[in-house]
């Protein structure tokens, strides 16, 4: 599952400024509108289990650098630079877990907001 801030406006996850469909900044932009208002996991589970799955990934942070947690690595996340200001993981796994599912995690070691990408 990808989810984060660019659900703001709708374009594709961090790739979206990669291939300079958007600059970088205007893509940062969306931290400010993110709110995460409809997100609603166990909605989710409740789906994933409907629909036969064993199982669900979420993209806990993709290569533009947003966490979905409050990570102490850095203080681009959700819970520190948007309105959320909420982790969504453990909600998410606890939604996941109570209808049976498994929890699955994805985290891209790229991060292209970091100064040391190249």
């Amino acid at each position: 599952i990808h989810y984060g801030i660019y659900a703001v406006n709708g374009i594709a996850e961090s790739w979206s400024f990669k291939n300079n469909q958007i600059s970088y900044d205007d893509y940062m932009k969306q931290l400010q509108g993110f709110t995460a208002k409809n997100y609603d996991p166990q909605q989710w589970a409740k789906l994933f289990k409907e629909a036969g799955a064993k199982y669900a990934v979420l993209t806990s942070k993709h290569h533009d650098g947003v966490a979905l947690w409050d990570t102490k690595l850095s203080d681009l996340s959700v819970v520190k630079k948007t309105p959320a200001a909420r982790d969504l993981i453990v909600p998410y796994a606890k939604a996941l877990r109570s209808e049976g599912l498994k929890v699955g995690i994805y985290f891209s070691h790229l991060d292209w907001s970091h100064p040391d990408y190249a």
